[in-house]
């Protein structure tokens, strides 16, 4: 299969660029796929599955969001609303605009998820350019459930301020260190189990006005993502929604984690069908 294969560099207004891995097949169908790592992370997590979009025809964007691969963040002191807000529009609108499609469907491990919520949550009229959303192990309240969890969640938004940036060996699950303060303001959402903003704007009531068809995927053993968290964000968004849960009981292989719901053999022969066949039905 032929394809090509593109890197665009979009600077931000506000300082910073945001870096789009494009893999396009010559006989690609339907609209963009965009594929958003998750924090700590950079498109080698969710490689993988951009190849397997590939594979099935779709136009894939790997996203790099500020920070991460070869994307810049604006600045030192950004928290997690930042990217949200300024990283996503940019390169959202430009792949509308390079495509000529007016839409997209929006495919996501973790962080990347949440990105996407809280750019819908806070700008509701970009529904229109989000044919659909797919959540892989996204959640922001429940990582913290026992008082073991809640001291060691405190701990590291405690050297995340002090430091002001996130070592990845703090927190060995991606390739990166988060570069911001944003892990801080993910673990104070952890800690007090509500998901406002930086201003007190509650994005978990917000999410039943996002209407866009939505495919939420949760791991059986994801200690990242509990499923506590996944299904409430799954419960609360107000659209068409499906709901999974990778898990032995459930009929999968295995009882899933974070990152084998988007590496590995399993994952291309168990979890990425989900995805595709969710993006060809919407």
């Amino acid at each position: 299969m032929v394809v090509l294969n593109e890197m665009h560099l979009l600077p931000m207004p506000g300082g910073g660029n945001v870096a789009l891995h494009r893999t396009k097949p010559t006989n690609s169908n339907g609209l963009p796929v965009v594929v958003a790592h998750g924090t700590l992370s950079n498109k080698n997590a969710v490689e993988h599955l951009g190849e397997y979009l590939a594979e099935q025809g779709f136009d894939t964007w790997l996203l790099e969001w500020g920070g991460h691969g070869d994307a810049k963040s604006a600045n030192r002191k950004q928290n997690f609303e930042y990217p949200a807000l300024n990283d996503l529009p940019v390169a959202i609108d430009f792949i509308a605009q390079y495509t000529g499609h007016e839409q997209l469907h929006w495919t996501s491990h973790s962080g990347g998820g949440l990105l996407a919520l809280m750019l819908l949550a806070r700008q509701p009229e970009r529904m229109h350019q989000i044919k659909s959303l797919s959540l892989i192990g996204a959640q922001v309240t429940d990582a913290a459930p026992s008082l073991k969890e809640k001291i060691r969640v405190a701990a590291l938004g405690t050297l995340t301020l002090l430091l002001g940036q996130t070592p990845q060996r703090l927190v060995p699950i991606g390739p990166e260190g988060e570069p911001t303060l944003l892990l801080l303001q993910w673990c104070k959402w952890n800690l007090s189990q509500r998901w406002t903003g930086a201003d007190g704007f509650d994005y978990l009531k917000a999410l039943e006005h996002i209407t866009v068809p939505s495919l939420v995927i949760a791991g059986g053993n994801d200690d990242v993502a509990p499923i506590k968290g996944c299904r409430r964000i799954y419960e609360a968004l107000g659209g068409l929604k499906i709901w999974h849960e990778c898990a032995e009981h459930h009929g999968f292989s295995k009882n899933f984690t974070h990152s084998q719901m988007i590496r590995g053999a399993a994952a291309r022969a168990e979890v990425f069908p989900l995805l595709h066949g969710f993006i060809q039905r919407v």
